[in-house]
């Protein structure tokens, strides 16, 4: 039940790398769904799709796919419940429900989002509203390494991500101690201490490729997660230049997992 995977797969600069040259930006999710078993939706946190947009990526996977879909930027960095966007983003999750292919919802929360009595009472006003979704909560300030924050999520029945991301002071660490919840979920953005702050649209930040030794760090973590009830997604979100899928198919075979494919990359290796 162990899902590799990336975040997003609609990148301009994965053709040639990962995905063959000519691919039309139409046909990326049908190529990906042919070799992975899980997608992490990103768009979400941006903007709300309609609900033929996801009835298509539905259709497209085919049945290949389990999903994790991003909660709305307004949820988790404006800290704003506005129930017109709750119910545009519920709408746009209906047909992944209705088809048995939504994994999870992913709240991720920034470092600016301490724990805190304030913070505490936000989840659950939060979770009042979508408590019922298979949800997991990314917390990216080591504020929230404290057992009292974990006893908060399992009082919530939420999950929470682990993440990799540089040991910069006031970052979380995630390792297994803070596995929380029914499903498993291990974010990697990369450890580019320099460019982590960096201005801009943030591919400084995420343009980073894990070594061998770097990854196999991580492999006793993802397996004790795994078991036979729920999923456990491993999702790469070190998306520029075509890192992040090689990295989960490395990892993947790491795991002793078998991929149905593999990118057009594999095309050049010996």
């Amino acid at each position: 039940m162990i899902l590799p995977g990336t975040s997003g797969w609609s990148y301009e600069d994965w053709k040639g790398v990962w995905y063959p040259p000519d691919i039309s930006r139409a046909r990326m999710l049908d190529y990906y769904a042919s070799v992975f078993d899980a997608a992490e939706i990103n768009a979400t946190y941006y903007r709300i799709p309609g609900r033929k947009s996801a009835e298509g990526m539905v259709r497209t996977a085919a049945g290949r796919l389990r999903f994790a879909v991003k909660a709305p930027g307004d949820l988790t960095h404006k800290l704003r419940i506005d129930e017109s966007t709750l119910l545009a983003w519920r709408r746009f999750l209906e047909p992944f429900t209705d088809n048995d292919c939504l994994g999870a919802v992913l709240l991720q929360f920034p470092q600016r989002f301490h724990f805190t009595a304030r913070s505490a009472r936000y989840l659950q006003a939060v979770f009042r509203r979508i408590g019922e979704l298979p949800a997991v909560v990314e917390l990216r300030h080591g504020s929230w390494d404290a057992d009292n924050a974990n006893d908060l999520l399992r009082e919530l029945k939420a999950s929470r991500a682990l993440v990799d991301q540089p040991g910069l002071q006031g970052l979380s660490k995630s390792g297994a101690e803070n596995a929380v919840g029914s499903i498993g979920y291990v974010r990697f953005h990369g450890r580019n201490d320099a460019s982590w702050y960096s201005e801009g649209d943030g591919s400084e930040r995420y343009t980073y490729q894990y070594s061998e030794d770097e990854l196999q760090e991580w492999v006793p973590t993802i397996q004790s997660l795994d078991n036979e009830q729920t999923p456990t997604f491993v999702f790469f979100n070190n998306h520029p230049k075509g890192y992040a899928p090689d990295n989960a198919e490395t990892l993947a075979g790491m795991l002793g997992l078998t991929l149905r494919g593999g990118g057009y990359s594999d095309l050049f290796r010996i």
